[in-house]
């Protein structure tokens, strides 16, 4: 397989950059369809530790747990609303009360064992828009979702762990860590890797 020299990009006839259509989004093993746009929002505080008598940051250290939410555009199809296109037996917020899973299967690399799974744990609807206009006739509705945390496996395992299935490219000297990699597939219910033990002693 022939790559590029200057970057290592694989070069040859197969398709390399992954598309929206190999995405299927789950909800209790049942896909959803009509869906416009599903975005993804990871984010942390972090905060500089200063000290007097120098002149700058000495260290950056996370402040608090990633918080995970989502923003989701789906079409008005098929007589179902946006929660119940979810396998929510409800259509307005204020009607949640039990928290649920999204998995998002990426299929770019294959099937099965090959395939990417993303899931969002316990998830909560927090805003439901829609809206109605005389200018174009096609109904849509936005939802925000806010997630206790996620996990991405392939093959029941760290997605990192098997760089390279299906054609894609292997990153030589990738930097493992045992912590960062439970954390990224969720083993054993993990959500983060700071709370691992040895944390002052960590280095790749």
């Amino acid at each position: 397989m022939a790559s590029y020299p200057r970057t290592g990009s694989n070069l040859d006839s197969t398709t390399k950059s992954s598309l929206s259509t190999q995405i299927i989004v789950m909800v209790e093993n049942e896909p959803v369809g009509a869906i416009q746009s599903f975005g993804e929002t990871q984010s942390r505080t972090i905060k500089p530790i200063n000290e007097i008598g120098t002149d700058g940051i000495i260290e950056l250290v996370p402040q608090s747990p990633t918080k995970v939410s989502l923003s989701i555009n789906r079409m008005y199809f098929d007589g179902l609303s946006l929660p119940e296109a979810f396998s929510r037996g409800f259509r307005n917020l204020q009607s949640q009360r039990i928290p649920f899973d999204i998995v998002v299967i990426d299929q770019f690399t294959g099937t099965g064992n090959d395939a990417i799974i993303t899931t969002y744990h316990n998830c909560w609807f927090n805003s439901l828009n829609i809206n109605y206009s005389a200018s174009d006739y096609t109904i849509a509705q936005t939802a925000g979702v806010e997630c206790e945390y996620v996990s991405t496996i392939r093959g029941g395992e760290a997605i990192a762990l098997s760089q390279g299935v299906g054609g894609g490219r292997q990153i030589p000297g990738v930097q493992l860590d045992e912590a960062e990699t439970a954390a990224d597939s969720g083993a054993n219910g993990r959500r983060g890797s700071l709370d691992y033990p040895g944390l002052i002693s960590a280095a790749y």
